[in-house]
């Protein structure tokens, strides 16, 4: 048991030094585009993290990325960042709730179709926030966009997903 607990202390040190770093890589991007345009694609499967990190940010970076929440029903990503900047360039911009656009194909092609047109009209970093299947899908769906975006991955602790997947197997004993 003690060694069990052990190996589980490890894992929650490494992954936390691990987010330390992806942390460090974020704020990096961050600053050295500020006034260019860029992509950043940041994995994260935890919203719980994810709001850790976002609200770091917002504590932290010099410049204060600003949050773009896409509705469910966004087909262009181009022309929702238009309308939200209104002409305004902000030190970077996040893009957050992708994983709950209902037409997200459609979204991905147009965004990978009009991806060069992003650097003519902003001069801010683009932050992506996606869940590893989203990832998956870009990859497959936008392969343009994907190259280039500069990735950053966060990872969420590996005792905190062991427990969730085995509190739903004891919720559910029926089921098969």
């Amino acid at each position: 048991m003690f060694f069990h607990e052990s190996s589980d202390n490890t894992a929650k040190d490494d992954s936390a030094k691990y987010n330390e770093r992806s942390f460090s890589t974020l704020m990096r991007a961050l600053r050295l585009s500020q006034g260019y345009f860029s992509f950043v694609l940041v994995n994260c499967n935890s919203l719980a993290l994810r709001q850790q990190i976002v609200d770091r940010l917002e504590a932290t970076c010099p410049q204060k990325p600003r949050q773009l929440f896409l509705p469910a029903s966004a087909t262009t990503l181009y022309t929702t960042i238009a309308t939200e900047i209104d002409g305004e360039q902000p030190p970077a911009l996040m893009i957050l709730g992708l994983e709950s656009v209902e037409p997200i194909d459609r979204l991905l092609t147009s965004t990978n179709l009009v991806c060069s047109e992003f650097s003519k009209k902003f001069a801010f970093p683009v932050v992506f926030w996606v869940t590893d299947e989203l990832l998956r899908k870009i990859i497959r769906t936008a392969p343009d966009l994907y190259n280039r975006m500069t990735t950053i991955r966060f990872i969420s602790q590996p005792s905190t997903v062991n427990r969730q997947q085995s509190t739903v197997k004891f919720r559910f004993p029926n089921q098969n």
